[in-house]
Formats: structure tokens, sequence, C-alpha cells
């Protein structure tokens, strides 16, 4: 306001700028087609989707349990060969002590010799056969045991060469990446 109005006006002024309220009209409603009423409920439906999915984002899925499916996998193998490593040495060395015993008795010992030796003495040439075998059943193990992880790793890299396989800079594959769409129009 201005020194110049009126003393009335200025009372009138400061009265509309202190007591009074904006009210605003509400726009005019649209006109309900029923083109317009699907889209409503299409677009009902998908922040109800984005909701849900939002929700179950750290529930599993079927890539996932496929994913603990394979860890499972590889780790009872891992333990299959890594008991194999340490049953099959023990085992063929203990066979080999009591069947080189029975050997070395029969072609090596003399008969006057193996009945005064009998009652509490350990044939070391038994023990010997029994460490000695056991470490040749080690070696056969490891050679075996490298040679199926060549192969299975050479199976890997051939699964990961095939074109559906591959992943890109993100490290999504095709496969994982694949979505249908439909429409509801």
């Amino acid at each position: 306001s201005s020194t110049s109005t009126s003393p009335l006006l200025q009372t009138l002024e400061t009265t509309l700028l202190t007591q009074t309220t904006l009210s605003f009209s509400p726009p005019p409603l649209k006109t309900t087609t029923p083109a317009y009423q699907k889209r409503l409920q299409r677009l009902r439906l998908h922040d109800e989707e984005r909701s849900y999915k939002s929700l179950t984002t750290n529930l599993k899925t079927a890539a996932s349990l496929k994913d603990d499916n394979v860890t499972a996998k590889s780790m009872m193998y891992a333990t299959s060969v890594g008991l194999n490593m340490v049953v099959a040495p023990i085992t063929f060395g203990t066979f080999m002590y009591f069947f080189a015993g029975s050997i070395f008795s029969r072609f090596f010992d003399d008969p006057e010799e193996l009945e005064d030796a009998r009652g509490s003495a350990v044939d070391v040439r038994r023990v010997i056969a029994g460490v000695v075998s056991g470490v040749f059943m080690l070696f056969v193990e490891m050679i075996l045991f490298v040679i199926r992880s060549d192969t299975l790793d050479s199976a890997v890299r051939k699964k990961g060469r095939r074109r559906e396989n591959r992943a890109n800079a993100f490290g999504y594959t095709e496969k994982s990446m694949a979505r249908t769409y439909v429409r509801d129009d």
C-alpha cells in the first residue's frame, strides 16, 4: 500500500490480508470412458505388481535354487574325492600288510624261524610293504583326481562358450535376461 491512499482503503486491505483465506475450486472431473477406466485398472495392476516384487525380492527364485543345487553337488563331489583319497591308501596299505605278510612268510622265511618268531615280533617287511603300497595308492588317487578335475573344467569351459551362456558386461546371460511381456489391450 502507498501513502497516498485513504485510511479506509488501508484498513480494508489489512483486514482482507489478515482475515481471509484462499480457496481453489477442484479441477473439472474427466469423463469416465471405458478406455480410461481400463487404463487406470492396468496402471493399478502394474503398481500392485511392482510393490509385490519389491516385497519378494529376498525370496529364493528357481535360478537361486539351481545355484544352490550346483553348490551342493560340488560340495558332495569334493567330499567324496577327499574321503576317497584318505580311505583308499589306508585300505590298500592294510590289505598289502596282511597279504605281503603271508607272501613273505611263505616264500622267504625258513619254517624253523617261523615257529620261533611267531610270538611277539613285528615283521618289518610287512609294515614296509603296507606303507609303500599305501603311498603308491595315494599317487594313483591323485592322478585320478587330476584327470577328473581336468575333465570337469573342460566341460565347464565348453558350456561357457555357448552363446546362450555368455554373460554381458553386467554379468547377465541371455537366458537370465529373457522376459516375456503380455499386453492386455
